[in-house]
């Protein structure tokens, strides 16, 4: 297992809150779609980083499916590409 890594087993609400207690620091997310989902569904996401490319190739899962009640979200900052 990889250095700084977590496995998470169980309710991911219930893991996730307990890491945030104990860890000093951010936690990042990269590249699992259902646990980022399952994160904002129990308010449970601070900052969001998205990085947004222009092009549609098919289909694809959805970053923001379906959640039981609508999330407020503030953009921070965002930059242009180059």
């Amino acid at each position: 297992m990889a250095e700084n890594t977590t496995v998470l087993s169980g309710d991911v609400a219930e893991e996730i809150s307990k890491l945030k207690q104990e860890v000093d620091g951010n936690i990042l997310v990269a590249g699992s779609a259902q646990l980022v989902q399952a994160l904002i569904e129990h308010d449970l996401v601070d900052e969001l980083r998205l990085m947004v490319y222009p092009v549609v190739l098919g289909s694809g899962k959805r970053l923001f499916g379906k959640t039981s009640d609508k999330k407020a979200l503030r953009l921070a900052d965002s930059k242009g590409g180059g």
